[in-house]
């Protein structure tokens, strides 16, 4: 790798080994690059015009590499066992939900540049209708619009003028890379009681939270047929949710 590397540099008038390692780092933490974030930008361009390069430094580690040129973003997601540790209930289905949001407005034509626009609001109204939950109090959403605006899944806006209370965000091409395709089947396994618990254990929920702190990366969400919950890919050192405009 370190071979192939260095005949890229010696080609190129550009670019130089830090420049590589500093984009490998950056996709490592971020999860997911988008060419038109402006902190984004010249990485997406390095990676993008190297794909073999990273596809193939990424596959020696057991990761995934994803390169969508249309949608002008591209991505890791882990392999194997890594793809199956344990989110919270609310989490996963909160998942689940900004996917659904996510494919209606596309068959109502209603994405722009791939992004579908939408609220808290919004996303807390479909939760109760689908899921038929206690909707998560106003901290825990901002919790949970912080977490996956970390991950690349969705860009935050400001809240709302005249109700600061519902956060207006839109939400990414990138969640149909972690979500599922039967997400409405998801759904009702996981709301259905006589199968599933509504929280994880103490003992898990500790270990989640000290995951957290650490920092994670999403995966793919799908079923754990072991112990009946959502599952999803996480890995360490992610950064601070960082509010900017591309």
């Amino acid at each position: 790798m370190l071979n192939d590397l260095q005949k890229i540099i010696s080609r190129s008038e550009k670019y130089q080994e830090e420049d590589f390692v500093n984009a490998a780092n950056m996709l490592m933490v971020n999860q997911f690059i988008h060419s038109d974030k402006r902190s984004h930008r010249e990485v997406y361009f390095l990676i993008s015009s190297h794909v073999d390069y990273f596809r193939n430094l990424f596959a020696a580690i057991g990761w995934s590499f994803i390169y969508q040129p249309d949608e002008a973003y591209l991505g890791i997601l882990p392999l194997g066992h890594e793809r199956n540790l344990k989110l919270k209930l609310d989490e996963s289905l909160i998942l689940l939900c900004m996917r659904q949001m996510y494919e209606h407005k596309l068959e109502n034509f209603e994405i722009d540049s791939g992004r579908a626009f939408t609220s808290s609001d919004e996303l807390l109204a479909l939760f109760e209708t689908l899921t038929g939950k206690d909707l998560p109090n106003e901290t825990r959403t901002k919790e949970l619009i912080s977490l996956f605006s970390r991950h690349g899944l969705i860009e935050r806006g400001k809240p709302e003028e005249g109700n600061p209370k519902n956060i207006l965000f839109s939400i990414l091409p990138t969640i149909r890379q972690v979500v599922v395709e039967d997400y409405i089947k998801q759904i009702e396994l996981l709301c259905d009681v006589d199968n599933n618990r509504d929280a994880l254990t103490e003992e898990e929920e500790a270990i989640e939270d000290a995951e957290q702190e650490q920092g994670q990366v999403i995966g793919t969400v799908q079923d754990d047929d072991n112990s009946n919950q959502q599952t999803s890919t996480m890995t360490d050192d992610v950064m601070e949710d960082q509010n900017e405009t591309a």
